[in-house]
């Protein structure tokens, strides 16, 4: 990256800015997170919107086109509520029809569609293509009062009551001052990004039957790694059947070094990946039967981050409490995903000392069978502000912790006990998001069926 310390310095002239909307709350981005705590809001009847960068709700789920969703044991609700309707539009193909806890693929084309059906249906005002550019807050530092947004129209300000930063990156929390966390303790290393991808023209049967042989290629891709063929510094190839027949979908990029909150890292991260894919759909047509005659039907139009800033708020979940299950009395999500955390150097599991451990060792890093760990509202009352709070990966946990609670579903479950409390803080007239009776959100939610 060019030294801008030898670049020109430009002062940008002081300007009025219009005010485009005002709410009730302001959620800032509509990934899982930002998705479920508009909803929710909206449904409870307070004025809600959405700023959102990209052109669709979903963040990961459209955009990443993350297309798989792991198993949902210990999430309900309004996450349920997505899934059903994929169904019913033919976009989601079960991992286990027999389970309703099982997850699956789907497809991010119709996910677009019923995202905006749910959110229409609840009343929620989208702004697709704005961007959060500053913060202002008020003359005690501790309430937002207003972000400015760019867009093709310029700049604007959004004001509100509440503002909840689901932006996955927490850059509102960072443009308001709110301090955060990034990457893991020692070289804050941060967990590789990857570009999910489709290959299309694949006969499913034969691709299937080798699988059950080789799963996710290993066998295949360490040869073709010694062999000098693929440099992918990952140790297998992640992959399953879409909805589509014929198409397969990819988690199989690994993009190591990168920091998603700057821009030239991802830029870089963006031609990387796509190197990557090209080396990753050749080594399918040559090796694994049934990928013969693949041809890559889509790249995500943004690269997946897994991890960036972790906004500090009133308590931080650490990976013991992910280990121990354990259990708070201002619960407004529960998770059971192990601490999955993707090496930031390289091939296999990292964990937070900086090991490397087998995929199997870290499935056991988490809550045993039928058991799971809870989401405190702590963690998402932004620290040293009355009227912001976090619905995204970016609440506050350690590394680890991160690891396993960033999982997309639990993230949308997260999103909306975020969206009930500010929508209680809002209909009771509460000035501190702080005051909000937890029992009577956790109600709130269980009626609406979200597991408490």
């Amino acid at each position: 990256m060019p030294d801008s310390t030898n670049l020109p310095k430009f002062i940008e002239p002081a300007r009025e800015l219009t005010v485009i909307d005002d709410a009730d709350v302001v959620v800032i981005g509509g990934g899982p997170g930002g998705f479920g705590a508009a909803i929710a809001a909206a449904r409870r009847g307070v004025k809600t919107l959405v700023l959102e960068r990209f052109g669709a709700l979903g963040g990961t789920w459209t955009y990443g086109i993350l297309s798989a969703i792991m198993r949902n044991d210990s999430v309900r609700g309004l996450f349920t509520e997505f899934q059903r309707r994929m169904e019913e539009r033919g976009g989601w193909r079960w991992w286990n029809a027999s389970d309703p806890s099982s997850g699956g693929n789907y497809d991010s084309e119709v996910a677009k569609i019923v995202l905006d059906e749910m959110a229409v249906e609840a009343g929620v005002t989208v702004y697709y293509f704005a961007q959060v550019a500053h913060v202002f807050k008020d003359q005690s530092g501790t309430r937002v009062t207003g972000v400015v947004i760019h867009s093709k129209e310029g700049r604007h300000v959004v004001t509100g009551r509440i503002f909840i930063d689901a932006s996955g990156d927490g850059d509102v929390c960072a443009l308001a001052g709110v301090p955060f966390e990034i990457g893991r303790e020692g070289d804050h290393l941060l967990q590789p990004m990857t570009m999910i991808f489709k290959l299309d023209n694949v006969d499913t049967m034969r691709a299937k039957e080798y699988l059950a042989t080789d799963k996710f290629c290993r066998k295949a891709w360490r040869a073709a790694k010694d062999r000098g063929e693929v440099d992918v510094p990952r140790e297998d190839v992640l992959l399953s059947p879409m909805p589509k027949p014929g198409q397969w979908q990819f988690n199989a990029t690994r993009l190591l070094g990168y920091d998603g909150t700057k821009l030239r890292d991802v830029s870089l991260a963006t031609v990387e990946a796509r190197r990557q894919i090209a080396q990753i759909a050749a080594f399918m047509r040559k090796n694994i039967p049934g990928f013969e005659e693949a041809i890559v039907a889509e790249t995500a139009p943004h690269i997946g981050v897994r991890e960036t800033r972790r906004i500090r708020c009133d308590y931080t979940m650490t990976g013991e409490d992910i280990l121990n299950s354990r259990k708070y009395p201002d619960a407004i999500a529960r998770g059971n995903w192990w601490i999955d955390i993707h090496n930031p150097k390289g091939e296999g599991i990292g964990i937070a000392s900086g090991a490397v451990i087998t995929q199997e060792e870290a499935s056991r890093r988490g809550p045993t069978e039928g058991d799971w760990y809870e989401i405190p509202y702590r963690s998402t009352t932004a620290w040293g502000f009355e009227n912001l709070l976090v619905a995204s990966r970016c609440l506050d946990s350690d590394h680890e912790a991160h690891g396993a609670v960033r999982a997309s579903h639990q993230i949308c479950a997260l999103g909306e006990g975020v969206g009930a409390a500010a929508a209680q803080a809002i209909a009771r007239g509460l000035g501190n998001v702080r005051s909000v009776d937890i029992p009577a959100v956790q109600k709130s939610l269980r009626e609406s069926g979200a597991l408490i």
